[in-house]
């Protein structure tokens, strides 16, 4: 048999959990046809040594919903080694959507993800109400990688509740027909039903998004949806904004995995921030927890911390102040000339004065910049390479011996491309 590709000399890490191996992949007809040290021809061959080879990741907590519109390979995820993103999550989506909401849809990624709402509606064939012709569009589309997708539940309520979906309880009508589109999107492809109570996610005008206005009897009826048609995994944002409210809230959705029987999927934050924070571990002995009495859990988490990234092309900590927003709102060139002005700099300076004081509330998403608190310059890092040995703000401001604000305007002026 002569192979379609041959990789040579790798060090194989195969996804099992055993140890890593030196080995030679065949691969046939876009198939792993034989693993070890191989000595069949081949079309192509390539040389591995010194080299991980690896499946695909899996990412199972992406926001591409929108992005799949415009970027076929899914940067920067494949240059990582990703090969299928699961989008949708948290009750983030673009569908089901009417055409009157899409903007506010738009606006909604934009003040969690940082997703810009220009580049959506620029960007974006909008040629979908329903989740089953969404998800027929990202099936046209073409793409470097697979993508899977939750129906996510606040844009499932603005799509059935319309305004009142950021207000109201579902009334028996409304959980009629969120539950039939559930079962709908489950019919057409969909992983899932995503949904989030955590207090971080805010709509843009600073407002719970509509998934956190619903009650768990809402939660209980759309799950049981998936576990009627047995499929789908139950995804949700989970609320740490204290010790006290995590507790509460896993304690309740353990409940949902042990009535429904399908797999339930959040987010192990932990933090430092909010009143009594659990440690890391509790998450851990809950989900043992919940396996052992039958349930099927799963934690998600990330390899490191979850930051803001700020820099003058996007948002900077200050834009929401009155005195920096005129700035703010001129093109880059034109920002530059007033920054570079010194009676212009003292007032800009003098503004972050104003700032929400820092307190121990548990701040993340969108609000890091919708409704920042005064920086903690020491925690602020000047990126200027991949090896992270970066200086803080506040180191640089004292070795100028200047204002942190100072310092961070000349810092994008020497450099549009700064990020913080």
């Amino acid at each position: 048999m002569t192979l379609d590709l041959l990789i040579r000399n790798g060090t194989v890490v195969d996804g099992s959990g055993m140890p890593r191996f030196r080995s030679d992949v065949g691969i046939k007809n876009g198939r792993i046809v034989e693993v070890g040290r191989i000595r069949a021809p081949a079309h192509q061959t390539l040389d591995a040594e010194g080299l991980i080879v690896a499946p695909g990741f899996i990412d199972g907590h992406t926001h591409m919903d929108a992005q799949v519109a415009w970027d076929p390979i899914g940067s920067c995820s494949c240059w990582h080694g990703v090969t299928t993103v699961l989008m949708g999550n948290c009750g983030f989506a673009l569908a089901p959507c009417r055409e009157a909401d899409r903007e506010w849809y738009a606006r909604c990624l934009e003040a969690v993800e940082d997703i810009p709402t220009d580049a959506m509606l620029a960007g974006i064939d909008w040629n979908w109400e329903t989740f089953p012709e969404y998800f027929n569009n990202v099936e046209r589309l073409p793409k470097a990688m697979n993508h899977g997708t939750y129906i996510g539940h606040s844009a499932l309520r603005m799509y059935v509740m319309g305004s009142r979906a950021l207000a109201e309880t579902a009334t028996e009508d409304d959980l009629k027909q969120m539950g039939q589109a559930v079962r709908e999107a489950l019919k057409a492809g969909a992983i899932g039903f995503s949904t989030s109570m955590a207090s971080t996610h805010i709509t843009p005008d600073g407002g719970p998004v509509a998934s956190r206005i619903a009650d768990w009897t809402e939660l209980d009826f759309l799950a049981g949806q998936m576990a009627e048609l047995n499929t789908g995994i139950f995804q949700i944002g989970p609320d740490v904004s204290s010790g006290e409210a995590q507790r509460v809230f896993l304690d309740r959705l353990q409940k949902v995995a042990l009535d429904t029987g399908r797999p339930v999927m959040f987010g192990t934050i932990s933090t430092r921030q909010g009143a009594d924070p659990n440690p890391w571990r509790y998450q851990l002995d809950y989900i043992d927890d919940t396996v052992a009495k039958g349930g099927r859990m799963f934690g998600q988490t990330t390899t490191k911390s979850i930051n803001a990234v700020f820099s003058f092309k996007s948002y900077l900590p200050f834009d929401n102040l009155v005195a920096w927003k005129d700035v703010r709102a001129l093109p880059h060139e034109d920002q530059k000339r007033r920054l570079a002005d010194p009676e212009v700099r003292r007032q800009l300076v003098a503004a972050e004065a104003n700032m929400r004081p820092r307190t121990d509330e548990f701040q993340g998403g969108g609000a890091a910049t919708t409704n920042p608190m005064k920086p903690d310059y020491e925690n602020i890092f000047a990126m200027q390479g991949v090896d992270w040995k970066d200086p803080t703000v506040a180191q640089l401001s004292q070795s100028k011996g200047q204002h942190p604000v100072e310092t961070m305007i000349d810092l994008v002026l020497d450099n549009d491309d700064q990020i913080f």
